[in-house]
């Protein structure tokens, strides 16, 4: 943290990829995170939420204590937002009625479900191989009821066409598509532009 410190940022925006984050309809949420301790065991939490006008939802998320108490002593003018935010919020250039927006880091994934114009979901997944990430996305589709040759999967974070990953996703589904390149400029890169898209999103979001 001491680095950064070092700088003078005009503006500070934080974004959590915690996994404790929930969606609630606007008009029922209350600032009252008694859901989240619920479902999330952990240590002491602190507490936030991100207002979604555009869809009428609250995403009510948290911090470990610890994280939050250092984030604040050193940015203390800091806006913050939860990962599934963005996502939710800035239009993706699909309009396929069923979408499942699948973000991979190393070792998580985050899904965002678009249906009948609706989100249906927004949930972080752990993964060790592929067929785990098939086995997740196969069981949201039968929850959820969408069809496999119907559903696009909409991919962005670090994978590739020739990766075992996407071969192993090709051979369940048949609508799979890279992230748009966004509408905003940002500093060139060697790596596909879907690598960054949940950056673009939040730059999208704050800019």
């Amino acid at each position: 943290m001491q680095p950064l410190q070092e700088n003078a940022f005009r503006t500070v925006v934080v974004c959590s990829a915690f996994p404790q984050a929930m969606l609630f309809p606007s008009k029922l949420f209350e600032k009252e995170y008694t859901a989240l301790d619920l479902v999330y065991e952990g240590p002491s939490q602190d507490y936030f939420h991100d207002s979604i006008p555009e869809w009428q939802m609250t995403t009510a998320y948290s911090l470990p204590q610890a994280v939050s108490q250092s984030l604040r002593e050193a940015f203390p003018s800091a806006y913050y937002f939860h990962s599934y935010t963005p996502a939710i919020k800035v239009y993706n250039g699909f309009v396929a009625d069923q979408q499942l927006l699948v973000h991979f880091t190393e070792q998580t994934f985050r899904v965002v479900l678009k249906k009948e114009a609706a989100i249906q979901l927004a949930q972080t997944y752990v993964y060790q191989t592929p067929l785990d990430v098939v086995y997740y996305l196969l069981n949201i589709c039968y929850e959820f009821n969408l069809s496999q040759q119907e559903v696009y999967l909409i991919l962005s974070g670090p994978v590739d066409k020739d990766s075992s990953l996407y071969t192993s996703l090709q051979q369940y589904f048949t609508n799979l598509h890279f992230a748009q390149p966004p509408e905003i400029a940002l500093p060139q890169s060697p790596y596909p532009h879907y690598y960054f898209t949940s950056l673009y999103n939040l730059a999208a979001c704050v800019l």
